[in-house]
């Protein structure tokens, strides 16, 4: 059934929408948390993700970026399905980058805290998405890169209510036992429709994945739940710079 706290259905291409109460707090939330911190085995920046982001742009490419093989990955999860680039309606890989936003009043029926008298701005960011055909279902990963440390989950809420198709409710119970960076990805609860990973950046930043079925229709269920989890686990761990 559906509700007003749910999205009945998914935009053809997610992008940097905004969930202004849900985001703001929790980015107010994640800057009294520490760092997960790099790694010497990281592959990629913030920097790195932005530059291609932004020699794609809405023009897009042929293939997804950083050693990003879906088919690859279906192959290694054990799941039988084949997979090609891009779909009907979308190019194999597209960037887009946001800058900086100012912190703004909360809304009038929102009582903040003292201590928080407007809701945090949202630091740069960068996304590079990638958008695979499997059988006859558009499948895409999103891949989001923030130069703060351990802030990229609260930053793509959004595209991750949205294709989980969660409650909002359910988005705090994320934002929670987000994966850490190189750990497991974490799948969204109910039909398992999102899963969610961090993989390591070199320096400061923060890089998340975002990885669904792309389609209106009813979903393929190989693709939902622990094989999808599973499938982005392949993905994260064919990045290269």
């Amino acid at each position: 059934m559906v509700t007003a706290d749910r999205i009945p259905t998914r935009p053809a291409r997610r992008r940097f929408a905004v969930l202004p109460v849900v985001l703001g707090t929790a980015l107010g939330a994640a800057a009294c948390t520490g760092s997960d911190g790099g790694g010497s085995d990281a592959a990629l920046s913030y920097a790195s993700v932005r530059s291609t982001a932004e020699q794609l742009g809405s023009q897009g490419g042929a293939a997804c970026p950083f050693g990003l093989d879906l088919a690859a990955a279906l192959k290694s999860a054990g799941i039988d399905r084949t997979a090609t680039p891009g779909a009907a309606d979308a190019k194999a890989a597209e960037g887009e980058v946001a800058e900086a936003t100012a912190p703004v009043p909360w809304p009038s029926w929102i009582s903040p805290s003292p201590t928080t008298a407007s809701a945090p701005g949202r630091p740069p960011s960068a996304r590079v998405t990638c958008v695979w055909t499997v059988g006859s279902t558009p499948v895409q990963l999103d891949l989001t890169a923030v130069p703060l440390d351990d802030v990229g989950v609260n930053m793509v809420l959004p595209s991750i209510q949205s294709a989980g198709e969660v409650s909002v409710d359910q988005l705090s119970a994320i934002v929670t036992g987000r994966p850490k960076p190189g750990g497991k990805p974490l799948v969204t609860p109910g039909e398992g429709l999102a899963a969610i990973a961090r993989v390591r950046a070199k320096g400061t930043g923060d890089i998340v994945l975002v990885l669904s079925q792309d389609s209106p229709d009813r979903p393929d269920r190989s693709l939902t739940g622990e094989p999808l989890g599973r499938l982005l686990d392949r993905l994260a761990g064919q990045i290269r710079s």
